[in-house]
Formats: C-alpha cells, sequence, structure tokens
C-alpha cells in the first residue's frame, strides 16, 4: 500500500488478485485522480502538485475521451475519461438571465439611474428670426393687436340712441294710474253690498221701539268715542253736519231711494261732505256723544224712500247683516 503524500491522496491498487488468469475485461481497475493542492482550494494561488498516478497492470488501454477540460491555470491539466455531467439546460440559463435582468431593473429603481451625477440637458433652443419693420414701425408679418377698446369686449359697441324719452315719464304715469284704478275696482268689486254701522265691539242698548214715553225710531250701539263707524250701504252723502237733538248727523241715500242715518257725533267726527260717493263698509264717521245723548253710542236709523222710518234689525237682516 502507497503512503499520502502531503498534497495529495495516492491510489491503493490491490494485488491479492492479480496472480489468478483474468480476462481484459474483468481486471478491477482502480484509478487515482489527483487531488488539487491545498492553496488551490483556498483559492491561494500556487502550482498545485499530485501524487503521480499509477496505472493498474494488464489494464486495457481506454480510448482518451474525446472532451476536454478548459485549462486550469491554477493547477496541473487534468484529463478526464469516461462519462461527464452535461451542462446546465438552455431553459435554466434564460431563467437566469431573465432574474438577473430583473435584479438589475430593481437596482436601477432603488438606487436611482445614475444620472443625477451628470449634467442636466440644456432645453432645446428654437431660432428666432427677426420680422422685417414695416414704415410704420410694426413688424411685418406679426399678428394684429387688438388697439381699441371695443375689441377686447367682444366687439360689442353701444349704439347711440336716438329714442324720445320725453314721453316716458308720461307713459309711466298714466300707467301707474291705471294700475291704481284698476286696483280700486277690484277692491270695490270685493266688498260686500252691505255692512254693519260698527263693526268694533259695541253693546246694543235700545232697539226700535217706545222709549221714556215716546217712540224710538232707531236703535243706539253703545261703543267708545273715537270708534269707526261705516256706510251700510253704497249711495251719495246728502247731509253730513250739525242737527237738532243729534248733535251732528250724516245721511247716506241708496240708489233705491232709501236713506240711512247716523247719529250724535262730534263735528270733528264726520269724516265726509255732501255730496260725496260712498260705498258699504266705508268710514264716514266716528262715534261721538253729542245732543240728547247719555254716553258716547250710534243712533242708527233707516228711511224708506227717504221719509217712512223702518226698524233697522230686521231691515239689515234681510241684507245679510246681523245686530245684536
Amino acid at each position: 500500500m502507497a503512503a499520502r503524500s502531503e498534497m495529495g491522496a495516492t491510489a491503493v491498487v490491490d494485488r491479492t488478485d492479480m496472480a489468478s488468469p483474468m480476462t481484459r475485461h474483468d481486471a478491477a481497475t482502480t484509478r487515482d485522480f489527483p487531488l488539487p493542492s491545498r492553496s488551490a482550494r483556498l483559492g491561494l494561488g500556487g502550482p498545485a502538485t499530485s501524487s503521480p498516478v499509477t496505472p493498474a497492470p494488464d489494464a486495457a488501454p481506454v480510448a482518451a475521451s474525446t472532451t476536454q477540460d478548459p485549462p486550469n491555470n491554477d493547477g496541473p491539466k487534468i484529463t478526464a475519461t469516461g462519462r461527464h455531467r452535461s451542462g446546465p439546460p438552455a431553459a435554466m440559463k434564460a431563467r437566469a438571465a431573465l432574474v438577473a435582468v430583473a435584479a438589475g431593473a430593481v437596482a436601477m429603481a432603488v438606487g436611482g439611474s445614475g444620472a443625477t451625477d451628470s449634467p442636466a440637458a440644456e432645453p432645446a433652443t428654437t431660432d428666432i428670426v427677426p420680422l422685417a419693420a414695416g414704415a410704420d414701425g410694426t413688424a411685418v408679418g406679426a399678428p394684429a393687436l387688438a388697439s381699441t377698446t371695443s375689441d377686447l369686449d367682444g366687439g360689442v359697441v353701444p349704439a347711440a340712441s336716438k329714442a324720445d324719452m320725453g314721453g316716458y315719464g308720461k307713459q309711466l304715469a298714466v300707467g301707474k294710474q291705471l294700475a291704481a284704478a284698476a286696483a280700486a275696482r277690484d277692491a270695490a268689486a270685493r266688498k260686500p253690498m252691505f255692512a254693519a254701522p260698527i263693526k268694533a265691539k259695541y253693546s246694543f242698548t235700545s232697539a226700535y221701539a217706545e222709549r221714556w214715553g215716546s217712540f224710538h225710531g232707531g236703535v243706539d250701539l253703545a261703543a267708545p268715542l273715537g270708534t269707526p263707524i261705516h256706510a251700510v250701504s253704497d249711495g251719495v252723502v246728502i247731509e253730513a253736519g250739525p242737527a237738532s237733538g243729534y248733535g251732528n248727523w250724516v245721511q247716506v241715500k241708496a240708489a233705491d231711494g232709501t236713506v240711512t242715518m247716523y247719529g250724535h257725533m262730534a263735528s270733528s267726527g264726520v269724516l265726509v261732505k255732501e255730496g260725496q260717493k260712498v260705498t258699504a263698509g266705508d268710514i264716514i264717521a266716528l262715534v261721538g256723544s253729542e245732543g240728547f245723548s247719555t254716553g258716547p253710542h250710534l243712533h242708527f236709523e233707516v228711511w224708506r224712500d227717504g221719509s217712512t222710518k223702518i226698524d233697522p234689525i230686521p231691515w239689515l237682516a234681510a241684507k245679510g247683516v246681523s245686530i245684536r
């Protein structure tokens, strides 16, 4: 048995069976391969030595492999025979290349393109061709600019007004008068044909009947001084002023000849004049206590055909007006 050298291991050849006859194919063949030196295995460089290979006796010669290993500058050339490990398949090579490209892209995204230290690219410049100046000093071929303010506001130029505005005020005044007249007609149309003589709170104190030894030809409605008195029907004022026993009175004659009379007002409480037209509901006077009166109240009478006194309560009731 051969001894192990410092730089490599020597193959052991068993010669116990060499004496027996064997064919070339049956002979056991053991071949030693040199091991790289320690410095070569550690990557320290230097020549690598190995023990010489001792061929087995009577071994059949083996044809040298046509495949040669790449040259190894760090150690002796090794010529191997027999079957070799095949290289990586083409698919694996392509996959490795793809992984390398992806890794490079990630590194580029994380670390930047590396062009930050390079000077910035200068912006592209365009050659400026000066325009020729015209006779008036403006550039020939330059776009025309707005020269007036009318060009800046959409091209709308206010036209001079030639309309006579003097008649506008007159037309406006006439329109206002027509509108007021229409409103008055509408308000009159909405008024009732007949109204109560007093719409505020009052007290019914005397009826159409005998009283204190004489006949009381009307009704008395007590109310505070200054309470408004309303015309009962449409008509024309035929009396408005002083009257014996009534202080002051107001008489309104309707279209059918019926006269309504309102008495005991103060002179300042008469609010209408003779000949004035009134409509039902208009305020014509204020409650007073003038003449033969025991307190502020309205004395109200109805004269049929302008001469015959009748009971006001049923007459008003027939018109839809209630006095209590």
